[in-house]
């Protein structure tokens, strides 16, 4: 279980580091202006923002799939559909075909689906 903790954690470290390397220098510069603007608000100016920033999460989201039913998603699985549609077909295509069941995650664990 460690090594597999390691490796998801390299793995998890490794996604950053190319999400990083794939961000203009606009957008880096971005988020080092707004970390910065951050430390300076307080809790209430803090949850303000966030629910602007989730109200734009939501006008991305049902721009890239306007039959997406927003009640229904948490603010992660958003991301991931922005994340999956932001991706070219030939990507999304190639995702599919490289998704492991969930049945089989749960057997290589030695969990019984049946019995969940």
């Amino acid at each position: 279980n460690l090594i597999k903790l390691i490796d998801k954690h390299k793995k998890l470290e490794y996604n950053i580091k190319r999400r990083v390397s794939i961000m203009s220098e606009t957008q880096k510069q971005n988020i080092i202006d707004i970390s910065n603007m951050i430390d300076k608000l307080g809790n209430k100016e803090l949850e303000t923002i966030k629910k602007i920033i989730e109200k734009m999460i939501d006008a991305k989201v049902l721009l890239l799939a306007p039959d997406a039913i927003l009640n229904n998603m948490d603010i992660t699985e958003k991301l991931m559909l922005i994340d999956y549609y932001s991706k070219s077909e030939e990507e999304r295509n190639q995702l599919e075909e490289d998704t492991i069941p969930f049945e089989e995650i749960l057997k290589e664990e030695g969990i019984d689906y049946n019995k969940l």
